[in-house]
């Protein structure tokens, strides 16, 4: 498996909130602690502890936990930081929740990895704790796989425009992305380009569901999208599970 190399983009990683309102209701009311697993920069850590969470953040990059670090020390907060690859989590059975956001599962490549980090995502959690996943739905996802330059947004910088855009080709179910971070000034100048090479894998949702029933989960709940509308198997964007350690009776069903 070849590691995408966050380090050299923790310093311009892009924010996105579009998921933020669904994580943050999931998270309150839960009394435990949090498990975050690859919390990059911290777009979920810092306002789900600003909303009152105890949050341990988990990521592999050291530059991307820095980032972190520095945003919770400037509006002096907490939350403990862990520089780990998520196939190697040895936390204990301390969390009430585990939330692996933004498709991460996807950056697994090998289906025996992932099947090594919904182990220890279920070792990390007490019984009848709950763990969030998420990923693309491939028979949306897939249309977009076509080997056309798409922006993917612009974004404002202390000095000018970023404009951040890529291209994708598939094979194998695994998609090869090049990620281009284009730099403008404020006069609309281009000034500089940094790329990004991202491996992802097109996961089937029935093979994580068997996958998840053979580690021990159960599914809670599935959504389609962020607004937990119902799942369709050729409009919904994404395949969203609400699964528990130890289901309570009559919730081992799919719901939605």
């Amino acid at each position: 498996m070849v590691s995408i190399d966050y380090d050299s983009i923790a310093d311009l990683y892009v924010v996105t909130d579009f998921d933020l309102p669904f994580f943050r209701e999931e998270v309150v009311g839960t009394r435990g602690e949090v498990l975050e697993l690859t919390a990059g920069t911290g777009r979920l850590t810092v306002p789900l502890v600003e909303a009152g969470a105890r949050v341990t953040a988990v990521d592999r990059s050291p530059g991307m936990l820095d980032v972190l670090s520095r945003k919770l020390r400037r509006k002096n907060l907490h939350a403990e930081i862990v520089c780990s690859d998520i196939r190697e989590l040895n936390l204990g059975e301390r969390f009430d929740l585990a939330l692996l956001p933004f498709n991460a599962l996807s950056e697994i490549l090998a289906p025996e990895d992932r099947r090594v980090v919904l182990r220890g995502i279920h070792a990390s959690l007490r019984p009848g704790g709950r763990f969030l996943c998420t990923l693309h739905n491939p028979n949306v996802r897939r249309r977009m796989v076509d080997g056309a330059l798409r922006l993917t947004g612009r974004f404002s910088t202390q000095d000018g425009v970023l404009v951040v855009s890529g291209m994708e080709k598939e094979e194998k179910c695994i998609v090869e992305r090049l990620q281009v971070f284009d730099f403008y000034d404020r006069e609309g100048h281009f000034r500089s380009r940094r790329l990004l090479e991202m491996r992802f894998a097109l996961i089937e949702r029935r093979e994580l569901e068997a996958m998840l029933e053979d580690v021990g989960f159960a599914t809670a709940s599935f959504f389609g999208d962020y607004r937990r509308s119902s799942f369709h198997p050729d409009q919904s964007p994404s395949m969203i599970w609400v699964l528990e350690k130890e289901p309570a009776s009559g919730h081992d069903q799919l719901k939605g």
